[in-house]
């Protein structure tokens, strides 16, 4: 018996699954559907976090900058 990976039900590998490239194997489409939308997700989030950050950030400023606009004050 094999143990669906989205639901955790449990289901005979010699009757009816999906198999997914990549993803296993799950006892229902819906389950299948699941997962693939969890994995577009976390591809999402992490192309998300790995783009450079836009040009309109501020560059950061250098120390000795922050230690004059104190004594200015």
């Amino acid at each position: 018996m094999a143990e669906c990976q989205t639901c955790g039900g449990s289901f005979d590998e010699c009757a009816y699954q999906v198999i997914v490239w990549g993803l296993g194997s799950f006892d229902s489409v819906e389950c299948a559907e699941k997962a693939m939308q969890r994995q577009a997700r976390r591809a999402a989030a992490a192309a998300t976090l790995a783009e450079p950050p836009s040009k309109s950030t501020t560059p950061p400023r250098a120390v000795g900058a922050a230690l004059d606009d104190r004594k200015e004050s």
